[in-house]
């Protein structure tokens, strides 16, 4: 595989130390070397300028506006497959690759061409040998999408590859065939949930999404979302996206039905996030308003 047709992808809305970080290691990545692309979503801190002076063989595209997750990473995902990327590594900004973690990730690619995600072991970056994610399944009660392997001592236990259902998208590798089959992010997604859409599409489309154990990153979880605070902004968007998630994907009701929903409503009161209920009503009402688009494809 010519590293020259790897591309690198990660998105940035301040937070410019994380972003440094993130690309410190990607550049040392193990196999390259590869294309760096940092693509900023109207930062304040001067993220676009410090990368270019870190990093001056790395691309750099300004968004010029935050477009969120999914629309944001989009762009650098166009921008990608038009230089001719064969595959495209996304991955947050708040995170740090082992040196071999993209390496092992494409040898599985090669090895698997049938697939067309691959997603990686991500640990926490506080907790350097404690499993964050070890891919995703479903599980039918209470009905959710559930991390593998959350929590518990990286030991070995979760280092089988396998095919899974389901992927976060925190840290995804993406063929060029997939983009143009089964398509992009979902922009209806501001956070959240561009994930599960993600995974649905790929499973109608009957194409896999390999977990490779080998490639091994670490996860500072979270830092621009607001994941789990009292951020109303946060809320807001899980609401809104899930009633867009629950729109677009209504024949897997097991997924977006009533249990789903009342299980959501029942876990934030059992894990103390009463003050959510209000802005992530507000955000359920406004997504089942919101006009819904097809996923773009390059």
């Amino acid at each position: 595989m010519n590293p020259s047709n790897v591309w690198i992808v990660t998105l940035g809305y301040n937070h410019i130390d994380d972003t440094l970080e993130c690309l410190q290691s990607l550049a040392a990545s193990e196999g390259g070397p590869y294309t760096l692309l940092f693509v900023d979503n109207a930062s304040s801190d001067g993220s676009p300028e410090k990368v270019r002076a870190a990093f001056p063989s790395a691309h750099v595209l300004e968004n010029g506006a935050n477009l969120g997750f999914a629309r944001g990473f989009n762009e650098g995902l166009k921008y990608a497959a038009a230089h001719g990327a064969e595959y495209v590594f996304m991955i947050n900004n708040d995170t740090i690759v082992d040196p071999a973690c993209v390496k092992h990730l494409l040898a599985d690619a090669e090895a698997n061409p049938s697939a067309g995600v691959w997603v990686p072991k991500i640990l926490y970056y506080a907790d350097r040998n404690v499993i964050w994610s070890a891919g995703s399944r479903f599980r039918p009660f209470p009905p959710a999408v559930v991390m593998r392997g959350t929590r518990h001592p990286d030991d070995g236990s979760f280092d089988s590859p396998r095919t899974l259902r389901y992927a976060t998208s925190c840290a995804l590798l993406l063929s060029r065939r997939f983009l143009a089959e089964v398509g992009l992010l979902d922009g209806d997604y501001f956070i959240m949930c561009d994930d599960y859409d993600l995974s649905i599409r790929a499973l109608e489309a009957r194409v896999g999404i390999r977990f490779v154990p080998e490639a091994r990153m670490w996860h500072k979880v979270s830092k621009s979302t607001g994941v789990g605070t009292p951020n109303p902004f946060f809320w807001k968007q899980y609401g809104r996206s899930t009633a867009i998630l629950f729109r677009k994907h209504a024949n897997h009701p097991w997924l977006t039905g009533p249990a789903a929903f009342l299980y959501i409503l029942a876990r934030m009161v059992l894990e103390g996030h009463r003050y959510g209920f209000r802005p992530f009503l507000e955000g359920w009402r406004e997504g089942r308003r919101a006009p819904l688009t097809p996923p773009e494809h390059i």
